[in-house]
């Protein structure tokens, strides 16, 4: 059997690079030489913090490559060569979500990198149904952060901001997610304007590339200044940190018939004020979760979307801050982990893991 180098979570905080054993490629498999592997802030709380589904375990669920053989089913739309990105999502295709083509609302769905093995190795079998070809102007390294800026832009949709109108938008953090998420709205909205809000002066100091705003809510009492000279300000808000503050502040800072969009993995239990509901009922604020994106296959979506507008000049790869390769991944996961517990800083937006260096 084919073994494949791979960055292997061997247990929690342990990930240790070696061959492994390389599946046979199913008739309705792609076997996808991986270029290019973001590395997402999920991977952290998988890694380092308890949250893998089962041990050993490859993670990389941003994925892209070139295809290097194909399975006995696969007709003439794709081809070796092909460049090509990955929707992870593996749905059963049975549930009333998935027949609805929600498929990202799946029931009972796997997912490459962390219900089953990822991309964070030198190949991988995919399933034809998660492949998209990449257009000939767009990078593998931009085609590996489509999953993430299609997540950004399903809650860019969302908000169902009015294009004929001067509005404000709030988003709350300054990761890639929001850092896209502002490009995207530049684009598409160009009436909104935008503030940005972090705790990180490293991560907006990037955002001012980009047409917008930037607070830095770095202690106690510029958080309270904040919340005080901005409450009942916005007509729309996003949260992408997935802390409880920030949830709670979205409510706060949002205007009458304001439309709020909660996106980010909230990482405790949220508490609302008896105000702060009285708030949202008289201000009559509209509030909608969000989670992952809209992809159904070769048919429109927020996936064929993201591309088309990369391929037209949106930039996910400016995002990138460091490329690493298999032998970095578990230290670069440390230094990230203790940078998000606080205990020293890593300063980075969009890390890219490149398997095949």
């Amino acid at each position: 059997m084919k073994k494949i180098k791979s960055a292997v979570l061997e247990k929690n905080q342990k990930i240790i690079v070696r061959d492994i054993d390389h599946a046979k490629l199913e008739p309705d498999e792609c076997e996808v030489k991986i270029t290019d592997a973001g590395l997402c802030s999920s991977d952290i709380e998988r890694a380092y913090n308890n949250g893998a589904y089962f041990y050993p375990l490859v993670m990389g669920h941003e994925l892209s490559g070139e295809i290097v053989d194909l399975g006995s089913d696969i007709s003439n739309e794709l081809s070796i060569g092909d460049k090509v990105c990955i929707f992870p999502l593996l749905p059963c295709f049975k549930c009333s979500a998935c027949k609805q083509s929600l498929f990202a609302l799946c029931e009972d769905y796997s997912y490459y990198g962390s219900r089953q093995h990822g991309g964070f190795a030198e190949y991988l079998n995919v399933k034809k149904w998660n492949i998209l070809k990449l257009p000939n102007g767009v990078s593998t390294k931009d085609g590996a952060l489509v999953e993430p800026t299609a997540v950004a832009l399903h809650a860019v949709k969302k908000l169902n901001i009015d294009k004929n109108c001067k509005t404000s938008l709030c988003i709350f953090g300054a990761g890639f997610l929001g850092l896209i998420a502002t490009q995207i709205v530049d684009k598409l909205y160009p009436n909104c304007e935008i503030i940005l809000v972090d705790r990180n002066q490293f991560k907006l100091d990037i955002g001012t590339k980009y047409q917008t705003q930037n607070r830095c809510v770095g202690d106690q009492k510029s958080w309270d200044s904040f919340l005080s000279e901005k409450g009942n300000s916005f007509d729309y808000v996003i949260e992408f940190v997935g802390v409880p503050e920030t949830f709670s502040a979205a409510v706060d800072v949002s205007a009458a018939k304001a439309n709020v969009v909660w996106a980010g993995n909230i990482t405790a239990d949220l508490t609302l004020t008896k105000q702060q509901i009285s708030s949202i009922l008289r201000k009559e604020l509209t509030i909608t979760g969000t989670w992952n994106s809209i992809y159904k296959g070769q048919e429109v979506c927020d996936w064929s979307e993201s591309i088309d507008m990369i391929d037209k000049g949106l930039k996910p790869s400016e995002l990138v801050s460091l490329n690493i390769d298999l032998e970095e991944l578990d230290a670069t996961l440390s230094k990230l982990y203790q940078h998000k517990k606080r205990k020293s800083k890593f300063n980075v937006i969009k890390i890219m893991v490149n398997p095949n260096n």
